[in-house]
C-alpha cells in the first residue's frame, strides 16, 4: 500500500517536472491529461480499499486516510481530470489569441500538475500542522496559475490571493497552537502531546473547553479564508476572474473542498470535546452571511467568472451551514453539496472560458446571442446553470433539500426561510444573466465564426452534467454508504 500511494503522488509530479523540461507542447498537453486520468483511478482504488480495509495508516500514522479523505481526494482527481481535458483547448486558443507566450505555456503545466499534488497530499495529512504547511504550498502553487497570462490585473490579483489566504493561514495556526494548548495546561491530569487528527479526536474530552472555543473561531476564520466563505472570501473573485478557466475550475471546485474538509476536522475535535452545540452555530452563522454575501454578488456582478466566484461563495455557505446544522440530512446534504458543486462548476467554468476565446470579453452585457454561435456550450451552459441553482433532476436539488429539511426537523425555522429566500434569489438572478446570454440578441456589429471550438472545449463541460443529472435521478448505494460512513467519522 505504501507503494502505491508513493506512486500516486509521483504521477502528479513526474506530469509536472518532464512537461516542463521537455518543452513540447503537445507532450504536455496529453501527459498531464494522462497522469490526471491515471490519478482518477487511483482515486477510486483508493476510495474502493477505505470501504472494504477501513482507515488507512502509513509511514508510523503519517499518513492517515479514512472515507472522508478518500471522498475529497476523489473530488479532487474528477477536477483534475476534466480540467486537463479542457485545458487542451483552453491553452492551444490562448496560444492561437497571442495571450500566452511558449514559456507562459509551459510554466502552466508545471504548476497546474504540482497545484493538484498539494491537493491530493492535505486529506491524506494526519497532522494539523503539517496539514498547514500543505495548504500554504497549495497557495503559492495556485499564485503562480493566476498569473498564467501575465497582465496588470493577474499580477494584483495574484498578489491580493497571497496577502489575504497567507493572513487567514496564520489565524488558522494560531488556532491550531491554541488546540495543542489546550491538552497541555500545565497540572491538568492528561496531557494530550500530539497535532494528529486521529490522536486529538480519540482525547478530545481532556482538551481545555474555553480554549477550544476560541481556537475554533481562529480556525473557521483561517481556514474560511481558504474556502472563500465571506467575509474573508474577498481575494476570490479577482483570483478566479484573472487565471485561466481550467484552474479557476480547480481553485473553486477543488481547492474549497480541501479547506472545507480541514474547518470539519477541527470541528469533529472541537464537537467531541466540549459538545457540538458551540460549534455548530458558529459554522451556521459563517454559512448565513456567506450566503447573503454570495447572493448579493451574484446580483450585481457583470462579469461571468466573478459571477461563477460569487456562486461559488454562496455555495460555501450552503456547505458550512449543512455541516453546521448537523443531524443526518443536514450532514448528508452538506456532503453531497460538495461533490454536486464540483461537477457543476467545473463546467460553468469551462463554458465561460469558450464566451472568454469566442467573445474576446468576460462582460456580460456584451455576450449575447450564445446560441446562435456555439450551439453546443450554450446547451450545456444553461443545463450547467440549472444544475447550479438546484433545479430538479440535479443532484444539488437533493442535497439542498435535505440541508432545508434538517432546518425542518430541528425547528430552525428561520433558517428555513432564509434558505428559500436565498436559494430563490439566486435562482432568478443567475437564470436571468445566463438566459441574456445564450438567448440575447447579438451586436449588429459583432462579427465571428460560428461554431464551436473542437471536442476537448465542451466534452469536460458534457461529462460532469451527465453525472450531476444521473446523480438526481439516482444514487448508488455505494454513494450513500460512503456519505454515510463519513457522517459517522465527523460526529
Amino acid at each position: 500500500m505504501k507503494i502505491f500511494i508513493i506512486v500516486f503522488l509521483i504521477i502528479p509530479l513526474f506530469a509536472s517536472l518532464i512537461s516542463f523540461i521537455a518543452k513540447n507542447k503537445r507532450f504536455a498537453e496529453y501527459l498531464t491529461l494522462f497522469s490526471s486520468f491515471l490519478n482518477l483511478l487511483g482515486a477510486f482504488l483508493i476510495l474502493y480499499l477505505i470501504l472494504n480495509f477501513k482507515t488507512i495508516f502509513l509511514f508510523n500514522g503519517a499518513i492517515a486516510i479514512d472515507k472522508f479523505s478518500a471522498y475529497i481526494i476523489l473530488l479532487t482527481a474528477i477536477v483534475y481530470f476534466l480540467s486537463s481535458m479542457y485545458g487542451i483547448s483552453y491553452m492551444r486558443l490562448a496560444l492561437e489569441d497571442e495571450k500566452m507566450t511558449d514559456g507562459e505555456f509551459f510554466r502552466y503545466y508545471l504548476f497546474f500538475n504540482l497545484f493538484a499534488l498539494t491537493m491530493f497530499i492535505a486529506p491524506m495529512i494526519n497532522n494539523m500542522a503539517v496539514y498547514l504547511i500543505d495548504i500554504e504550498l497549495t497557495t503559492i502553487a495556485s499564485s503562480f496559475l493566476v498569473i498564467s497570462e501575465v497582465t496588470e490585473k493577474s499580477i494584483e490579483a495574484a498578489w491580493k490571493y497571497i496577502l489575504i489566504v497567507s493572513a487567514g493561514i496564520s489565524l488558522a495556526l494560531l488556532g491550531t497552537i491554541l488546540f495543542y494548548l489546550s491538552g497541555n495546561i500545565p497540572g491538568s491530569a492528561h496531557a494530550v502531546s500530539s497535532l494528529d487528527w486521529t490522536y486529538m479526536r480519540l482525547n478530545a474530552g481532556y482538551l481545555n473547553e474555553n480554549i477550544l472555543r476560541f481556537a475554533f473561531v481562529l480556525i473557521v476564520i483561517g481556514l474560511g479564508t481558504k474556502a472563500a466563505i465571506a467575509p474573508m472570501h474577498t481575494w476570490a473573485p479577482d483570483a478566479y476572474s484573472e487565471a485561466p478557466s481550467p484552474v479557476s475550475a480547480m481553485l473553486s471546485a477543488s481547492l474549497e473542498n480541501v479547506a472545507i474538509y480541514g474547518i470539519i476536522r477541527y470541528f469533529g475535535i472541537t464537537g467531541a470535546g466540549i459538545g457540538f452545540g458551540y460549534p455548530e452555530t458558529i459554522l451556521i452563522i459563517a454559512g448565513i452571511f456567506s450566503i447573503f454575501i454570495g447572493i448579493m454578488g451574484i446580483i450585481y456582478q457583470r462579469g461571468t467568472k466573478r459571477l461563477l466566484a460569487y456562486s461559488s461563495i454562496e455555495h460555501m455557505g450552503i456547505i458550512t451551514v449543512g455541516f453546521g446544522l448537523g443531524g443526518v440530512f443536514g450532514t448528508f446534504g452538506a456532503l453531497l453539496q460538495m461533490l454536486g458543486h464540483t461537477l457543476a462548476k467545473s463546467s460553468m467554468f469551462f463554458g465561460a472560458g469558450n464566451f472568454l476565446h469566442k467573445f474576446k470579453t468576460k462582460d456580460i452585457r456584451k455576450i449575447k446571442g450564445v446560441f446562435y454561435l456555439m450551439p453546443v456550450t450554450a446547451f450545456l451552459f444553461s443545463l450547467g446553470s440549472a444544475s447550479l441553482i438546484g433545479i430538479p433532476p440535479s443532484v444539488l436539488f437533493i442535497s439542498e433539500f435535505s440541508i432545508i429539511l434538517q432546518s425542518l426537523k430541528d425547528g430552525y425555522y428561520w433558517i428555513t426561510v432564509l434558505l428559500t429566500v436565498f436559494l430563490a434569489a439566486a435562482f432568478i438572478s443567475l437564470l436571468s444573466k445566463t438566459g441574456s446570454m445564450v438567448f440575447g440578441k447579438p451586436d449588429d456589429n459583432f462579427n465571428c465564426e460560428k461554431g464551436d471550438f473542437p471536442p476537448f472545449s465542451y466534452v469536460p463541460m458534457l461529462l460532469p452534467l451527465a453525472a450531476s443529472v444521473i446523480l438526481g435521478f439516482y444514487i448508488p448505494a455505494g454513494l450513500h454508504d460512503l456519505l454515510s460512513g463519513i457522517i459517522d467519522i465527523i460526529r
